[in-house]
């Protein structure tokens, strides 16, 4: 079900000199995502202008999903590079984390939002 979805949007901020090896690593990433998590419904990064940040947005078909995107082979491979090149300097997540999911993401100090109205086609 479409209410069940989780949403999460992050915002990165690229190291100077390090945006070639940053999207190498999230192209890299965005291919094994596809290819290996049918459940990622939306795995999207977006640049800004000058290329020294980026945003992701990310939705995935549940809370399960999203904990089998974490612990995925790309997230446990390759997103320790993306850190050593940016960091995460916001995370918002929307939807209602499972207990497991909401323990998971609580080391990244999201801010959560929880469906109030709406819907969702």
């Amino acid at each position: 079900m479409k209410n069940n979805r989780i949403h999460i949007r992050v915002e990165f901020i690229i190291k100077e000199g390090k945006i070639d090896e940053f999207k190498k690593l999230v192209q890299d990433m965005s291919r094994m995502v596809e290819s290996n998590e049918p459940d990622t419904i939306d795995y999207e990064f977006y640049l800004n202008s000058d290329e020294t940040k980026c945003m992701v947005h990310e939705t995935y078909a549940n809370s399960e999903a999203a904990l089998v995107h974490n612990n995925s082979i790309a997230s446990q491979t390759i997103l320790p590079k993306v850190f050593s090149v940016a960091h995460l300097s916001r995370f918002d997540f929307y939807g209602k984390p499972s207990k497991e999911l909401r323990e998971l993401i609580t080391s990244f100090n999201p801010q959560i939002y929880n469906l109030f109205t709406g819907y969702s086609r």
